[in-house]
Order: C-alpha cells, then structure tokens, then sequence
C-alpha cells in the first residue's frame, strides 16, 4: 500500500518528496487521475476548485486526468483509474466522496488501486478510510452535510483505518474552536483522530500501523477518549 493523505494537496516540497517516493519514478514520468465528486454537490463559486486544478497540472504530470466516478459507464471510469500511476480523491465532503465510491459500483476498483499504485488525498479525500465512518456525523456534528445530501447512513469507500483524519489544522476559515471539536468527535466515536495542517501529510504503507507525519507544519493526535497524545 502507497497511501499519501493531505490537508491541502501537495503543498511543499516535503510532501513531493514522499510522493515522488512513492512513485519510484519522477512526476514527470507519471500519470494522475483526479477524482471531483466530493465537491460536486456543493452549489456556487467553482473557481477554488479550477485553481487548485491549476496548481496540481503544474507540477507537472505526463498525463493530467480529471473525472468523476459517474462520467461513464463503470466499465469505462474504472479502465481511468487503473490507468493512472497516482489516484487523487479530492476535497469536498468526505460523506458524499465515501457515498459515490458505492453509489458508483466502484468502491472494489479503489480497493485494487490501494493495493497496486499510489492513492493521495486531498483532505475529504483523505477522509473517506475510516471504519467508523458511518459514526462521523453525530460524533463531529455533521448532521447537515449528511442532510444536505440526502444520506441517511454513510460507510466508508474501503474500510481501513481505526481513526479519523481531519484536515486544515490552523486555517484561517476554520471554527476557533476547531480542535475542541475534534478531540470531543474523538471521545464520542471512541476512536483516534490525526488533525494536520496544509504543510503536513500522513504517509501510510500498513494500514495497521501508525502513519508516518511528513512535513514541517503543525498537526495533533487526539486519543479515543479525547486525550491530546501527540502534537507538533
């Protein structure tokens, strides 16, 4: 498994290095495929979006791929996938990217591209792994997003890991109280929770085991019962 999970994409150098890693190859030799349905359904101003996909082509990529999981028939979605050296799930709301992995048909086609190329995250991206997932709305006070997109339950697009990651740590736009609130989703899910900045990333090979944090930036760990057992 080559898994990178960021907050902001790769934002610095740090963070390309370890995806270049991961590759084995240069960025220039590789191909990507971008995956948008996590912010899809959200109406209004696009335009973070084209900038962020502006920014993304210009590392640069041998092939620069941009889709979403129901422009085709799966058949057809899925040969895109398998295509590319680097998967990346983008921002948006991690209950809706989880929902159309399923909704879909292609949740096992992601199951395949963990297991044989290099998967990255972009915040909801990185979100979407969880096994508890399903627990995300009540224990972190997402009921209007889940509302808001008609789900009644949501489940995670591959259940691997036995903690939440949560993104944008410090942002400017985030709650004040932002860390409080994941550290009380950690204490009422009963599960860890990796709150990182933009500048930092998680690094994962073994699902089981701990992420490496790659970066220079800040990130907390919170404990299942809600404990800060790690910060920088």
């Amino acid at each position: 498994m080559r898994m990178l999970l960021t907050s902001n994409g790769i934002t610095t150098d740090a963070i390309r290095d370890a995806l270049v890693g991961l590759l084995g190859k240069p960025v220039a030799e590789s191909r990507v495929v971008v995956v948008i349905d996590a912010i899809l359904g959200f109406p209004g101003d696009s335009s973070t979006l084209v900038d962020h996909l502006g920014a993304l082509r210009a590392l640069p990529w041998a092939e620069f791929d941009v889709a979403s999981l129901f422009a085709g028939p799966p058949a057809l979605v899925a040969s895109r996938l398998r295509a590319a050296d680097v998967v990346l799930g983008y921002g948006g709301s991690n209950l809706w990217a989880a929902h159309t992995w399923h909704a879909s048909g292609l949740a096992p086609v992601l199951a395949e591209v963990l297991d044989q190329q290099v998967y990255v995250g972009w915040s909801a991206g990185s979100m979407v792994f969880a096994r508890q997932l399903g627990q995300w709305p009540v224990a972190f006070d997402d009921q209007d997003e889940l509302n808001l997109f008609g789900l009644t339950s949501v489940a995670p697009a591959v259940p691997l890991f036995d903690w939440f990651f949560a993104g944008h740590l410090g942002a400017d736009w985030m709650p004040a109280d932002a860390e409080e609130r994941f550290a009380r989703g950690a204490a009422r899910s009963g599960q860890p929770v990796w709150f990182v900045d933009d500048d930092s990333a998680l690094l994962i090979r073994d699902p089981s085991a701990a992420p490496v944090v790659i970066g220079d930036g800040h990130w907390r760990h919170f404990g299942a019962d809600g404990a800060l057992l790690a910060s920088r």
